[in-house]
């Protein structure tokens, strides 16, 4: 009995250590600094007075050749010259350093409550804050998110795993060519079609029909735990908006 006392005792020891070495070992990847602005590259990234090159986590501000792109590098461009304090994780595969800031205010978050960027990887305990605030910048038709006149016209069925979205139009009339669908990330398709009741959108290769038409992208585009559906009018206007896994 004693034997087995002690060796369950042991197992808990072991547990324990192990859970200890991992918290620890996750705690030390996040560090929090107080740094100063120096100037913004773009709305979600700048470099400070030290030269570092900051990238904001869990958002994605438009390009400089996008619409929207000028007035998100003017909102962060408020605080060149400031203080702030970041939460740094790790370094992405272009070598800035991916952070969270605070004005005291989460910026990340402030950002998308502004409607001056798209959620983009965020990460799980923070899921809900920042769908949220998208889905509220929308509602509210901030920055990005103007709403088109043609809003109640398309819905959709999308198949992640399988990289295909079914495309319903109830106004078949509407001329959708040069309409946008995009993802939360950078990738982009502009309809070539100009209407249609319903369409299926591939992600990979293929000849386009009356039924079916083709990204002809080599990589996959929708993740298949979750992602967002953004079709935009040829004015940029939003036209219709759908979130899956949040």
């Amino acid at each position: 009995m004693k034997t087995k006392q002690a060796l369950i005792l042991s197992l808990l020891i072991t547990v324990l250590i192990a859970n200890n070495i991992f918290f620890f070992s996750n705690f030390s990847k996040t560090e929090i600094n107080q740094i100063t602005v120096q100037r913004a590259i773009d709305g979600d990234t700048f470099v400070t007075t030290q030269g570092e090159t900051i990238r904001l986590e869990n958002i994605n501000t438009p390009e400089k050749s996008e619409p929207g792109y000028e007035e998100a590098k003017y909102f962060l461009k408020q605080y060149e010259n400031q203080t702030l304090q970041l939460e740094t994780s790790q370094k992405d595969k272009y070598g800035r350093t991916l952070a969270k800031a605070f004005t005291p205010n989460y910026l990340n978050l402030e950002i998308v409550q502004n409607g001056l960027a798209t959620k983009f990887l965020v990460e799980n305990a923070e899921i809900q804050l920042f769908a949220q605030a998208e889905a509220q910048a929308i509602k509210q038709q901030k920055g990005l998110w103007k709403k088109s006149p043609y809003s109640e016209c398309l819905q959709t069925q999308i198949n992640p795993k399988k990289e295909t979205i079914l495309i319903e139009n109830s106004c078949p009339d509407l001329n959708l060519q040069d309409w946008t669908i995009r993802d939360e990330g950078r990738n982009k398709y502009k309809f070539k079609v100009l209407s249609f009741i319903e369409l299926n959108l591939h992600t990979g290769e293929g000849n386009d029909n009356q039924t079916d038409i083709f990204w002809n992208s080599k990589n996959e585009i929708w993740n298949n735990d979750r992602d967002t559906v953004y079709i935009l009018d040829s004015e940029n206007a939003l036209a219709y908006y759908h979130t899956y896994g949040y």
